[in-house]
Order: C-alpha cells, then structure tokens, then sequence
C-alpha cells in the first residue's frame, strides 16, 4: 500500500526507478472524459447530416382527379423499327397527345321553377364516364349542391351532353371526368 503522506527517498544515480516507487498518476479520468466527448460529437454530427439528407428527399406530387400522368418518353433505339407495309404518309401523321375527355357540347341545364322560387343557387360536381364514341355512360353527383332540384336538373342536361373522348396512346378510350354544372338566379 502506498500512502500519499509517506515520503519516498529520491532516486539515487544508477538506480533504476521501479513501478512500486513512482508515485500514482492523477488525471486518468479527463482522458476518458474527452473521449466520450469527442464520441459525442461524432454521432451527433452524423445524426445531423442524415436527418438534412432527409429532409432534402420530395415526395412525388400527386396527381388530381381528371389529369393523367404523361407517360415516359421512349427511345427511338427501343421501338420497333416501321414496318415497309407502312405509306410514307402514315408514318408523316402527325401524333395525338394524350389528353383527358372534355364536353364540346353543353346545353344549358334548365333552371327548375321550385328552386327559382326558393331563391336555390349552387353548383353541382358531377363526375362524368364518357365513352370512346364520346357519349356519358354513367352521370353521378360527386358532390352537392344543396338542393335536391338542381341536383336533378344537372343529371339531366349533362346525359345530352357530347364530348370529346380521352386520348391514350392516339387512341381514344373510355374515361371518367368531373364536370361543375353552375345555378345562378342572376343569369336567370
């Protein structure tokens, strides 16, 4: 056991010093105190730079109802070559883009006498299938308008609407799209 107090004999000139007689170090503990610091400081750098890499990455948008997403462009090297059957002149047409259906013939709805009487105004969101001959094959209420007439009047007149089909792919296809049908006394 060594005793702080006890003073040792100086070390004489030949005489090497063994561990039992130098005296304890102090201090050990600031060592490991400053490497669990730096440790520290490392794991919290780190945690800092994933979370911005993170933060930086966006969702993609989302699409609306009624939109299409374009689809990606393909290249010449991966199609097919033309066939020879082709005319030059149907290799020369010009391509359609895509496109959503869209009314090209919208009579007025009439107005319905009860909801003029009650002073009803509102608009109407239907949602509309159309079909590739651009005629609506199904007619619903997406949302209300808040009178039960007006609501009937907008189902009737969208039914004799006509449209222009949707395009995919130059082609036209069956799609489904929302139509808003407006009620104002004003225009009356």
């Amino acid at each position: 056991m060594s005793d702080p107090m006890i003073q040792r004999p100086a070390p004489t000139p030949g005489h090497e010093p063994r561990p039992d007689d130098l005296p304890p170090r102090r201090g050990g503990g600031a060592n490991a105190l400053l490497w669990i610091l730096l440790l520290v400081a490392i794991v919290a750098t780190a945690w800092y730079f994933l979370g911005r890499r993170d933060a930086t990455e966006m969702p993609p948008a989302a699409t609306p109802i009624g939109e299409t997403t374009p689809a990606p462009s393909e290249s010449p090297v991966s199609t097919e070559p033309a066939s020879r059957d082709q005319t030059a002149r149907e290799r020369a047409a010009p391509v359609v883009a895509d496109r959503v259906a869209r009314p090209l013939s919208q009579p007025a709805p009439e107005y319905p006498g009860a909801a003029v009487r009650a002073g009803d105004e509102g608009t109407v969101m239907l949602e509309v299938a159309v079909g590739t001959d651009g005629t609506p094959t199904d007619v619903s209420i997406a949302r209300r308008s808040g009178s039960r007439e007006l609501d009937r009047a907008a189902l009737q007149a969208v039914r004799g609407w006509t449209f222009e089909p949707a395009i995919r792919n130059g082609q036209a296809v069956a799609s489904t799209v929302q139509v808003p049908v407006d009620f104002r006394l004003d225009t009356q």
